[in-house]
C-alpha cells in the first residue's frame, strides 16, 4: 500500500481550502477526459472496420459518461461549499498544469486518446492501496512533497498520493468540525442556493445540509471514481481498465489500428512564453474554431456558476433555465471540439491536428443577480450567435450551431428574478 501523508485537521478555513482543491481536481480531470473523448474518430469513413468503429464509439460514450460524472462531482463539491457558508470555486490553472501545483503524483495535461493516455487515466482513478505506474510521458521527474515548517492559522496544503485520500481529508475535517462546532453552526449555508435533483436530474446530484448528507456526497464522488470495496465494475477506474483491454486486443489484431485523430498534446490558443511541450494553434481555420469553442466553454461555466446562489421563490426556475442552457452548450462544445481535432494545428507542426485548449479566464465570479445579470448574459449570448454566423461562413460544417445558440435566449427569459445582491 502506498504511504499516505497524515491528514491535517484544521478549522473551517481548512475545509474551504480542501474543497477548492477538490473542485480544481474534478474540473481539470473533466477537461482531460473530454479532450481524449473528442479526439476519437467517428464512423467508418475514417478507415475503421465496423468492429473497430463500434469499439471506438463505445469508448467515446464511456469516457464522455465519466466526464459527465466529473461535472457532477464538481457540482457536489460546490453544494458542500455553499452548505458550509462559502461559494462555488470554478477557477483552475490553464493547461498544462505546472508540476507541483497539485501533488507530484497528479500530472494534468491535455492529450489525445492513446494507450499512454488511458494508462494515465487508470493511474489517476486508482483505488487507494493499488500501486500502479503512471502512463509513459506522464511521469514526474522530482520527489517534491508538500510540507510546511509550521501548521498555524493558515490552511495546510495537505499532501496526498491519491484523489481518494484528498476526500479522506475532507471527511476527517468535516467530522472534526462537527464535533467542535456542532452541525447547526457548521452547516450554515442555504440549501435553496444549491443545485439539487429538482434542477439537474442525474444520478448522484443531491443537496447538503448535514454531516450525514455531506459524507454521502463524498461517498458518491469516491465510489464513482475508484469504486467501492463491494462494487468497482461501474467505477471510472474499471471503465478505463476495460477500455484499455479492448484497445490492446484490437491493436494486436490490427497493428495499424488508429482510433484517434493526431490531435495536439497541450494545445494553446495564445503564443506561450515557454513553447516547450505545447502546440500553438495558429493555422487560421483551426484558430478560429478554437477561439469559438473556448468561448462556448466559458459561457457554459458561466451558466453553471449562475445556477448556484439563487434566492427567492423563483430560484429553482432560474436554476433550471441556466442548467438547461449549460447542457445545450455541452452539445455545442462536443460538436466544435470534435471538428477541431480534424484540422491541422499549425504550419510549423506538420502532421499534428488542433485540439480544444479549455482556456480559462483569470477569474470566474458570478454576476450580480437581477438586471445586471440579465443584460450581461444576453450580451454574451448575442456575441456567440454572431460569432457562430461568421464561423459558419468559414466552416460550413458548423452552420447548425447558429439556430442552436439562438434558441438558448428564450429559455433564460424568466418573468421574475431576484433582486440584485
Amino acid at each position: 500500500m502506498e504511504d499516505e501523508p497524515a491528514i491535517v485537521i484544521g478549522p473551517r478555513e481548512q475545509l474551504f481550502h480542501l474543497l477548492a482543491e477538490a473542485a480544481e481536481i474534478e474540473h481539470t480531470l473533466m477537461c482531460s477526459y473530454l479532450y481524449a473523448a473528442f479526439s476519437l474518430k467517428r464512423g467508418n469513413v475514417t478507415g475503421l472496420s465496423p468492429t473497430e468503429a463500434a469499439a471506438v464509439a463505445r469508448w467515446r460514450k464511456s469516457i464522455l459518461a465519466v466526464a459527465t460524472e466529473e461535472m457532477i462531482h464538481l457540482l457536489l463539491v460546490s453544494n458542500l461549499s455553499i452548505a458550509l457558508g462559502g461559494k462555488p470555486h470554478f477557477g483552475r490553472p490553464n493547461f498544462p498544469v505546472s508540476t507541483g501545483y497539485f501533488p507530484s503524483g497528479v500530472v494534468v495535461k491535455l492529450t489525445p486518446f492513446s494507450l499512454e493516455t488511458i494508462d494515465h487515466f487508470v493511474f489517476l482513478e486508482r483505488p487507494r492501496g493499488v500501486q500502479l505506474e503512471d502512463g509513459v510521458g506522464f511521469e514526474t521527474n522530482n520527489d517534491y512533497q508538500r510540507m510546511e515548517a509550521h501548521h498555524g492559522l493558515m490552511p495546510s496544503v495537505q499532501d496526498y498520493t491519491t484523489i481518494g485520500r484528498l476526500y479522506d481529508a475532507l471527511r476527517s475535517n468535516l467530522k472534526a468540525s462537527t464535533r467542535r462546532l456542532g452541525e447547526p453552526a457548521l452547516f450554515i449555508g442555504p440549501v435553496v442556493s444549491q443545485v439539487g435533483p429538482d434542477v439537474l436530474s442525474m444520478d448522484g446530484v443531491t443537496t447538503i445540509d448535514s454531516l450525514a448528507s455531506a459524507l454521502a456526497a463524498i461517498d458518491t464522488i469516491v465510489d464513482q471514481g475508484e469504486g467501492s470495496q463491494a462494487d468497482r465494475q461501474n467505477s471510472h477506474y474499471q471503465r478505463f481498465v476495460t477500455t484499455r483491454e479492448e484497445y490492446l486486443a484490437l491493436k494486436e489484431a490490427n497493428p495499424a489500428f488508429a482510433p484517434a485523430w493526431p490531435a495536439a498534446e497541450s494545445p494553446v490558443m495564445r503564443l506561450p512564453p515557454d513553447p516547450e511541450n505545447k502546440v500553438f494553434v495558429d493555422e487560421p481555420r483551426a484558430a478560429r474554431v478554437l477561439d469559438f469553442t473556448n468561448a462556448v466553454y466559458g459561457l457554459l461555466l458561466r451558466f453553471l456558476l449562475q445556477s448556484f446562489g439563487r434566492q427567492g421563490p423563483s430560484a429553482a426556475t432560474i436554476q433550471r433555465g441556466y442548467m438547461d442552457a449549460a447542457v445545450t452548450l455541452m452539445h455545442v462544445l462536443e460538436k466544435t471540439a470534435s471538428h477541431l481535432v480534424t484540422l491541422p494545428a499549425s504550419p510549423s507542426r506538420p502532421g499534428v491536428n488542433a485540439g480544444m485548449s479549455f482556456t480559462m479566464l483569470r477569474a470566474v465570479e458570478p454576476f450580480f443577480t437581477g438586471r445586471a445579470e440579465q443584460q450581461l448574459v444576453s450580451e454574451r449570448l448575442d456575441e456567440l450567435v454572431a460569432g457562430a454566423r461568421v464561423l459558419a461562413w468559414h466552416v460550413p460544417e458548423l452552420a447548425s450551431l447558429v439556430p442552436t445558440l439562438a434558441a438558448i435566449a428564450p429559455s433564460l427569459a424568466n418573468p421574475k428574478t431576484e433582486q440584485a445582491g
